[in-house]
């Protein structure tokens, strides 16, 4: 009788812990955008996104001077961007003289520092997020 008690009570148990693990965290949309400095966009890099009101964050990676990943709804400050900008090419392969690259600089972070926040009020938003620059003076 107690083996079958305790049967019982774990199984119930496991349902428990399957149903709180089975809830989803809030629900989130998918936005897009650029990130540019004075007129010239971010090639490449990441940015944060900080909730306003809870400060959790979420990270996206620029690419090809773009980011596209899904975020919670809300007030969001943008921070922690990194990111680099083309400043010509090179053949990274001598032997493939017709394949090029692009070559790289990083941007400072200083120009950077100005506070900038965007509202994700709907699924699908896009954002241009323009930095002046002016920091890296």
């Amino acid at each position: 009788m107690n083996n079958k008690r305790f049967t019982v009570a774990m199984a119930l148990c496991l349902c428990a812990t399957l149903a709180l693990g089975c809830q989803k965290g809030p629900k989130k949309v998918r936005v897009t955008g650029t990130i540019s400095v004075a007129g010239e966009k971010v090639e490449t890099g990441s940015v944060t996104f900080v909730d306003a009101s809870t400060g959790m964050s979420e990270g996206a990676v620029i690419k090809d001077g773009t980011f596209d990943f899904e975020v919670t709804k809300g007030e969001k400050k943008v921070t922690n961007v990194l990111g680099s900008k083309v400043v010509g090419t090179y053949v990274p392969d001598p032997l493939y003289p017709d394949r090029e690259a692009n070559k790289y600089e990083d941007i400072p972070g200083k120009v950077f520092t100005e506070e900038k926040t965007i509202n994700v009020t709907k699924k699908d938003e896009h954002f241009d997020i323009e930095y002046s620059g002016e920091g890296a003076k």
